[in-house]
């Protein structure tokens, strides 16, 4: 069998398919770590591994089994009319019916095909997973950054308040139980900073233990997160890309050559060989000119195939495999027609949400600093900041989910095409 690339090789072919997809916002971007996931990755190495082993075991299929050699020795030698029999060497070589060593080839060659389409979809499944993982990590980036805005306002508001309190001219307006009020505000959006890094910092070692790297080892994040523009897919290259879909149409042609071997099966094997007989002399042979000569003798073998049981539940258990996955073909063709038509209908929902929570962040943001200043002046109360503040951070971290929602959206549709298909080869596999 010849496999097209070396596994590390393949870290090239994905930078290459990467890069046209996806931006880079820094040396160590999202294609770089996708990069280092596929290399370094147990799961998808071992799925490497395994197809490796299907293609070796494909490439000693469809070989004539090996030939047999008996030796038969005569202690107490065996005398005939004309010589004495020491000993019989025989070599027989079995060939089956016409076609079953093809048929068994090709077998193991489509299970080989198999092996390979789950390597695909692991790299796939991977690439779309570092993705989920980087944009959560972006989102959650995001609502500390907003948090902390909040809080430097109202560490703002906190000393405006305390001027004023100590201000002779305001000292009737102002409230020392403003000062609690905020400083209670403060603490709590401080917690909620802390528990956002937490969980930042977790998602950053399940981000580095992805790429089977160090949990804390260090990691380059954009400062921001965008939202990506979403492609355009055309369903035949989903349905002629997608391994599952690819995976099962190999398997159903390996198990119709499995029910065709084992017809095949079910008819004479013949075999071919070649007996020495090893003679002695005797006293008083008929035929003196035979005494002692050695014989050679052409054999011929065939079995007798009458027992059918076995052949016609051999034949059976392979057409019924073949209908169950003819089966699991339609209803993964189903699944896909669902998801492919579902990923508008849910990015476009998203991208509505998004542009709401933009004009709420924008006019809260806007009403804030009114509200500051009419705050400085006595006139706007403390109760409506807090609560003007809250509705803000509510829809600012809406906003960072959906942001992280939409680009997920899209690198699902992208998995949904193999676009990060690191695994791709020129030839179907063919034996050496």
């Amino acid at each position: 069998m010849k496999i097209r690339n070396e596994f590390y090789k393949i870290v090239a072919v994905v930078a290459i398919c990467l890069t046209g997809n996806a931006r880079a916002t820094a040396q160590d971007s999202l294609v770089t770590y996708i990069a280092a996931a596929i290399r370094n990755n147990p799961a998808v190495i071992g799925a490497y591994q395994a197809y490796r082993a299907q293609v070796e075991a494909a490439a000693g299929a469809g070989i004539l089994a090996d030939p047999e050699l008996t030796v038969g020795v005569y202690p107490s030698p065996m005398e005939h009319v004309n010589v004495k029999q020491l000993a019989t060497f025989t070599v027989m070589q079995m060939f089956p019916w016409f076609g079953s060593l093809k048929a068994d080839r090709e077998q193991m060659t489509y299970k080989a095909e198999s092996v390979y389409q789950k390597f695909r979809a692991d790299g796939i499944a991977l690439a779309y997973q570092m993705q989920q993982q980087w944009y959560d990590m972006l989102a959650v980036q995001e609502k500390i950054r907003s948090v902390e805005d909040k809080l430097k306002l109202l560490k703002e508001i906190e000393r405006v308040s305390l001027v004023q309190y100590k201000s002779p001219a305001m000292a009737m307006k102002a409230k020392m139980s403003d000062q609690f009020r905020l400083q209670a505000e403060e603490a709590k959006l401080e917690e909620q900073i802390a528990s956002l890094q937490d969980q930042l910092r977790l998602q950053q070692d399940r981000f580095n233990l992805t790429m089977h790297r160090q949990a804390g080892s260090p990691l380059v994040i954009p400062d921001s997160v965008t939202l990506r523009e979403m492609p355009l897919i055309a369903w035949e290259d989903v349905e002629r890309n997608d391994p599952t879909l690819n995976r099962l149409q190999a398997d159903a042609k390996s198990y119709a050559l499995q029910g065709e071997k084992a017809k095949l099966m079910g008819r004479p094997m013949f075999g071919v060989g070649l007996q020495y007989m090893l003679n002695g002399t005797v006293m008083a042979p008929q035929m003196a000119d035979m005494n002692g000569k050695d014989m050679l003798m052409p054999m011929l073998k065939m079995t007798i195939p009458v027992y059918r049981k076995k052949i016609n539940a051999a034949r059976r258990s392979a057409d019924l495999m073949r209908q169950s996955t003819a089966f699991g073909y339609q209803r993964q063709q189903d699944a896909l027609i669902e998801q492919y038509l579902s990923i508008t209908q849910r990015a476009a929902d998203v991208k509505r949400k998004i542009d709401l929570y933009d004009r709420e962040v924008g006019i809260l943001n806007h009403t804030l600093q009114l509200m500051t200043a009419e705050y400085a002046n006595g006139s706007s109360s403390l109760t409506d900041i807090l609560q003007t503040t809250r509705e803000q951070i509510d829809y600012a971290l809406k906003k960072a989910e959906a942001y992280a929602q939409y680009n997920t959206i899209v690198a699902e549709y992208e998995k949904l095409a193999s676009r990060y298909d690191y695994a791709q080869r020129s030839q179907p596999i063919s034996k050496q």
